[in-house]
Formats: C-alpha cells, sequence, structure tokens
C-alpha cells in the first residue's frame, strides 16, 4: 500500500496543476479575441465605409481589427475606430465606435430628404464623399493633432490599455518631431 499513495499523490497533483493550466490558458485566450460589431441601419442595404475602405452593406459584421486596425495610411488617420454609412437619398453618417457599441449591435439611422436628388447632385455628393481625406505637408501638424486626440479617446473609452497609448503616442510624437520621419530633428 506504502508504494501506491505517493503516485497517486504526485497523480493528483499533476492533474490538479493541469486543471489551473487549462482554466488560465482559457482566461488568457478570451483575454486576446477580437470582438465582432454587427452594424445594422434604417434604411438597409447601406454603404459602409471603414478605415480600411468600403467593408459591405448593412446588415453587416465586422472584426473589431476592421474598425481599430493596428496599422493604416496615415492619410485615412480621421477614419480611425469611425463607421461612415451611405445611401441613395440620404445624408452621410458617420459614427465613432464607442466601447458600448462593440458590447451590442450598432443601429444607426441614416436622415433621408424626401425630395428627390436630382443625379448630377448625387453623383457630385458621392465623388467628394468616397475620396479618402488627404493630407498636404502643412496640414502635418494638424494631423497628428487628431491622432493624438483619436488615441486619447480610445484610451477613455477603455479600448487600448495605458501601455499601449503610451507607446502610439511616442511613435506619433517622434515621426512628427524631425519631420524626416525619423524624429532626429536634424
Amino acid at each position: 500500500m506504502r508504494a501506491h499513495w505517493p503516485g497517486t499523490r504526485s497523480r493528483r497533483h499533476a492533474g490538479a496543476a493541469l486543471l489551473l493550466l487549462a482554466a488560465s490558458a482559457s482566461v488568457h485566450a478570451q483575454a486576446l479575441q477580437v470582438g465582432t460589431l454587427r452594424i445594422e441601419s434604417t434604411p438597409s442595404a447601406a454603404e459602409v465605409e471603414l478605415i480600411g475602405g468600403k467593408a459591405g452593406t448593412t446588415p453587416l459584421t465586422v472584426s473589431e481589427r476592421d474598425i481599430y486596425p493596428n496599422s493604416y495610411p496615415d492619410a485615412r488617420a480621421a477614419l480611425y475606430g469611425m463607421v461612415t454609412l451611405r445611401h441613395a437619398g440620404c445624408e452621410p453618417l458617420q459614427h465613432r465606435v464607442t466601447l458600448d457599441d462593440l458590447k451590442q449591435d450598432l443601429h444607426l439611422r441614416l436622415d433621408c430628404v424626401a425630395a428627390k436628388v436630382t443625379p448630377a447632385a448625387r453623383a457630385a455628393a458621392t465623388s467628394t464623399a468616397v475620396s479618402p481625406p488627404t493630407a498636404s505637408p502643412p496640414d502635418l501638424p494638424q494631423q497628428r493633432l487628431r491622432q493624438l486626440q483619436v488615441l486619447q479617446e480610445l484610451l477613455d473609452e477603455g479600448l487600448i490599455s495605458p501601455a499601449e497609448e503610451q507607446r502610439v503616442r511616442r511613435r506619433i510624437l517622434q515621426t512628427g518631431a524631425g519631420g524626416d520621419g525619423t524624429g532626429s530633428g536634424g
């Protein structure tokens, strides 16, 4: 009997350790999961545009990373965290996605005009609304300021950690410091 106790005990401890390890891995995996957001609109079949470009039409389910990507072109920084909806006969609608939105579905109502829109006016509105904002060299300080404002909003909403905020803030400020992208200043 004595020979069975030590082996049984060590197997029990190993089993308990394995269960704890599996539970810990499950908790970490849940923390790393990227969520999704279902976007619905009234009227439906609205075109959805995110920072990466056209994403589809409503109703649509997108990844959190489609809204808040880790990298994106500077020229599209103003669209970071934004959902833009367009529908014929309606005013384009921009909405900044919040932590509350990510916890539940997003239901947006577009402002549609009752009057008929002429094809020429619709074409003009579409051509100006679809083109992404471009930054000319004099606008770079404004662009950096906007990036820092969006970064602060993300931190305030709890979408990024303070450590992530500091890392990205340093990168934004270093890129803008020297004007040459190196942050060397000379």
